[in-house]
């Protein structure tokens, strides 16, 4: 009687969820291929022209006060922008602007403050430099769409949507506070996305408006996907015989789709419930594991003292090919991060000295001063990543590893050059990056550094698993319309 009413909750889980299984599988297929959209920093870079300190007539000081605000702001930036140098000030989660070679007049009114004509007019001027060759269509301002729900926007919105008359039927997304295009979308993009991540994450704009609301739902919707394959597999286990088999020498007693749907669930069976509840996990139900990310306090601690325009000097340019400047502190100075389109270095603010490398008990010292974790454990250069991390030894050739000796194992991973510290990892985050990283994208030795090989045993998983969802909706289906019948 029991196992009645199991079979009889693996059914109609099966017909509630089937097809939600299905679509996640193949989702996840299309986005191995295509990423959610997004403006990467080396595409922002491309689109710069190159940096004229000469142009430069103000310094971040001078500029900061043209805004009007009390304090200090968290972050600035110097770059072109319509071939003119201008500040960019991030503070209380906003960006503002403000032009280098000008101090007086309306020019400097971010574009939220100007009138409605003008400011679209601004918006689509960026945009079109930014596409080149290509004219506007549409300008439209939101503050939310589908492509545009990220959190990392919400200092620059509200946006404006500016529609290009090119082949690749763009839409570029330009800050309202700071006139810089900020996203961009191609038509081919936004239609493979529709199949992939907003199918995958169940990405509605109203209902992802919603967070809570939304993380609610893919919790309890891949809660019971795990329930449902776990006790499909269980019951599977108990249906087959090895020895004393069924007639015509079966190892299932069933036919047909059932057959297939056994068979190929005994085969695939473990590789859902794993899939499932690694996606399940990545929604950190109950507050449990999940990747760790710096504190305020902890950066403010690498910093060492707070960043103040007062302290930001202009470097003289030791080279061509530096899009931006971003000022920034460690151990107490104030440094200037260079930017180009294909690495970052570090110049010493006040000598203008460029920065080579920082050494290693530099670094260690400083992280030090992170937390209470005790004695240093080890510190090791590397040269490609390690199983925590993974590094481009292009763009950041020399990283340094810090571990300490306290109870969760802490570890710091610094960019030598930059001081930027790329990645932490605690026990906890361990343990989810083998639990997401290692079941839900196969990402294990020795699969880490071997896409194809990676992609193939993705394909080959997910393969079975469709195959399995296929058959499992087909019977729900058949007993559905028996039921109706």
């Amino acid at each position: 009687m029991k196992l009645r009413y199991l079979h009889l909750t693996h059914r109609w889980l099966g017909i509630g969820l089937g097809l939600f299984v299905l679509l996640w599988f193949l989702s996840g297929l299309v986005m191995l291929f295509v990423g959610y959209p997004q403006l990467t920093s080396a595409e922002r870079l491309s689109h710069l022209d190159g940096l004229v300190p000469q142009q430069v007539k103000l310094d971040a000081a001078q500029a900061w006060a043209l805004t009007g605000r009390i304090g200090q702001p968290e972050r600035v930036r110097l770059a072109m922008r319509e071939h003119r140098p201008a500040y960019y000030f991030l503070q209380n989660g906003q960006w503002l602007t403000v032009w280098a070679d000008a101090n007086t007049g309306s020019q400097n009114q971010p574009i939220q403050a100007k009138p409605t004509a003008i400011a679209k007019a601004d918006a689509v001027q960026a945009a079109e430099l930014f596409q080149g060759n290509a004219t506007a269509t549409a300008a439209t301002l939101i503050d939310h769409d589908q492509w545009s729900i990220s959190s990392s926007l919400n200092a620059h919105r509200p946006l404006y949507r500016v529609a290009l008359d090119d082949a690749a039927a763009s839409e570029l997304y330009v800050s309202s506070h700071t006139g810089e295009v900020v996203l961009d979308t191609q038509g081919a993009e936004r239609a493979w996305n529709w199949l992939g991540s907003v199918i995958h994450w169940i990405y509605f704009t109203p209902l992802r408006m919603e967070r809570e609301l939304w993380r609610q739902i893919v919790l309890w919707l891949a809660f019971a996907g795990v329930a449902l394959a776990s006790l499909g597999l269980w019951l599977g286990v108990q249906r087959i015989r090895i020895n004393r088999r069924y007639s015509h020498d079966r190892i299932t007693p069933y036919r047909g789709w059932a057959r297939w749907h056994h068979i190929v669930g005994l085969s695939a069976g473990v590789f859902c419930i794993t899939w499932l509840f690694s996606g399940w996990l990545s929604l950190t139900p109950f507050g449990w594991f999940s990747d760790r990310s710096l504190s305020a306090e902890e950066s403010a601690r690498w910093a060492g003292a707070e960043l103040t325009v007062q302290d930001m000097k202009l470097p003289l340019l030791s080279s061509t090919g530096i899009k931006e400047f971003e000022w920034l502190k460690f151990a107490g100075n104030t440094y200037v991060l260079a930017r180009s389109e294909q690495q970052e270095s570090l110049i010493d603010s006040q000598s203008g000295v460029p920065i080579t490398l920082f050494s290693a008990a530099v670094l260690q010292a400083q992280a030090s001063k992170l937390g209470t974790y005790g004695a240093l454990a080890s510190a090791q250069w590397l040269s490609n990543g390690d199983l925590y991390f993974n590094q481009d030894a292009q763009i950041t050739p020399k990283v340094l590893r810090i571990a300490f000796a306290d109870a969760l194992n802490t570890t710091y991973y610094v960019d030598a050059l930059t001081t930027k510290i790329l990645a932490s990892q605690d026990s906890n985050s361990r343990i989810y990056r083998w639990l997401f990283n290692g079941l839900h994208r196969m990402d294990i030795p020795p699969l880490t550094d071997r896409l194809l090989a990676r992609r193939i045993t993705i394909f080959t998983l997910s393969a079975g698993g469709m195959l399995l969802t296929v058959a499992g909706i087909v019977l729900g289906w058949r007993r559905v319309r028996r039921k109706w019948a």
